[in-house]
């Protein structure tokens, strides 16, 4: 069994949650700011949602907040396949 990506985590978060952003995906992937603080979240975490913006998997509602495309739903179904 492989480990899911942040990619994958972030995608599948974004199809349950009605929109993502810091908080919701601290909640979700059980990651307190003693483990990974801020430099490090969005250095990980925010770099793959801004990637995932640029391709079209995730737009953006308002700022920091992102919601899931058809484009994105369609890559998280090539990941679970």
């Amino acid at each position: 069994m492989t480990s899911k990506t942040w990619k994958e985590r972030i995608l599948n978060a974004a199809t349950k949650e009605e929109s993502v952003n810091r908080q919701t995906l601290r909640k979700r992937f059980r990651i307190p700011s003693t483990e990974m603080n801020n430099e490090a979240f969005n250095n990980t975490i925010g770099r793959t949602m801004r990637h995932l913006r640029a391709d079209g998997s995730l737009k953006r509602t308002d700022r920091g907040t992102y919601e899931i495309t058809r484009k994105g739903e369609k890559t998280l179904a090539y990941y679970q396949a």
